[in-house]
């Protein structure tokens, strides 16, 4: 059961693997609050689905965007 849980959230490394940024940046977006954040211990993650849309949301309302 645990298997299944991980591989819902996303941490860090999974963002920096995704978005194609380095650790500082990673952070960043962590703590940007356009979406929940649950903290493991010292452990950030991110549910993958709403990681996902809130990328795809970014993707569609603007050419060129900062994170």
């Amino acid at each position: 059961m645990k298997q299944d849980n991980e591989s819902m959230l996303l941490g860090i490394k999974d963002v920096m693997s995704i978005m194609g940024c380095g650790r500082d940046k990673a952070y960043e977006i962590m703590h940007c609050g356009d979406f929940p954040v649950m903290k493991f211990g010292r452990e950030l993650k991110v549910h993958k689905g709403i990681f996902h849309d809130w990328l795809e949301n970014k993707r569609k309302n603007s050419y060129i965007y900062k994170i």
